[in-house]
């Protein structure tokens, strides 16, 4: 795995006074959250005392049962003075506004994207594209400094299991991965899933049904042949909006929202998956038009960034169409 050994000799070489902080992307979903908790403690075991997490504006509702896990502080947009910032499941600059990264800190990136035209500045990379989730590369770490414990696994396993759908994306090396874990601690599959469960109370699950209904309310239908495209606006809960429209009968479905910046979600049916659409790449094109950055996986993506929500929606549903076509054509 690529910057592996030169990750040991920096760990290794560093004094155990060194402060670090350990940084998760807007949003902290499990894999982000769970990786920076779980390396945080081999941090710890090595010797380093001197460790934060930080969070860039939020965390996600289904992450928010591993900030209990965490024996250390996690802050929301941290201001960074420590000597050493690791970034994990992250691949832009954007996906960590407003926290700034200081010229004089020595930065480590762990993630699973494929690597963008300008990455993040790092005096170390670990970046393994084949892997369907941060964590993942956290326990190939774990391994090459013999080290694990129990609640390190049970994190690591929420990440792999939410960044990978509940295994839907998962591939051989995921098996792999989660097979040595469990191998190793007796942790019930059942209690991972409870784990990664949004954490919801009834003024939520309110709000999240008038999203809901208010996105069945906008919603723009775009039919190319036998396949329906459904775009919509909300000001909160896209991706649990792009899951109601599939369960709806969309075939991809895809929700913007301007409160606080713009975010965009979307979400395609797997056999549309198995046929070659990718999301992750074309959110990845949105990044420029939004002033922000996208990516994600075949089936669900997502961006993040500063304005054109219209702009950059009507060129995805555009490239769908496009896909579709070519892919009918065959």
């Amino acid at each position: 795995m690529k910057g592996e050994r030169k990750l040991k000799r920096f760990l290794l070489d560093l004094p155990r006074d060194t402060s670090m902080l350990l940084l998760c992307h807007h949003n902290a979903d499990p894999d982000s959250l769970g990786s920076a908790i779980a390396f945080s403690r081999l941090l710890r075991w090595l010797g380093f005392e001197r460790v934060r997490i930080g969070v860039a504006q939020s965390v996600a509702s289904y992450a928010k049962r591993l900030l209990s896990l965490s024996d250390i502080e996690i802050v929301r947009n941290p201001h960074v003075e420590e000597n050493v910032v690791f970034v994990f499941d992250t691949s832009s600059l954007e996906q960590l506004e407003p926290v700034i990264l200081p010229e004089g800190a020595k930065v480590v990136v762990i993630d699973h994207h494929v690597e963008k035209d300008m990455p993040i500045r790092a005096e170390v990379r670990v970046v393994d594209s084949s892997r369907t989730s941060t964590a993942e590369i956290v326990w190939e770490l774990f391994k090459k400094f013999r080290f694990h414990d129990e609640l390190s696994a049970r994190v690591l396993l929420a990440g792999i299991t939410s960044d990978t759908a509940n295994f839907r994306y998962a591939n051989s090396k995921t098996f792999r991965t989660v097979g040595e874990i469990l191998s190793l601690y007796d942790i019930p599959m059942g209690e991972i899933y409870a784990l990664i469960a949004p954490v919801s109370d009834e003024n939520i699950d309110s709000s999240k049904r008038m999203a809901i209904l208010k996105a069945c309310q906008r919603m723009e239908i775009h039919k190319f042949r036998r396949f329906v495209i459904v775009t919509s606006k909300v000001s909160a809960y896209e991706a649990l909006v792009c899951k109601v429209f599939l369960q709806l009968g969309a075939d991809v479905a895809i929700v913007g929202s301007e409160k606080d910046g713009v975010r965009i979600s979307a979400r395609a049916k797997e056999h549309l998956v198995r046929m070659g659409l990718h999301l992750g790449k074309l959110m990845e094109k949105v990044g420029p038009i939004i002033e922000g950055s996208g990516g994600g996986h075949a089936g669900a993506a997502g961006a993040n960034g500063k304005g054109n929500l219209d702009e950059a929606m009507k060129f995805l549903v555009k490239e769908v169409q496009k896909f579709l076509k070519s892919a009918t054509n065959r």
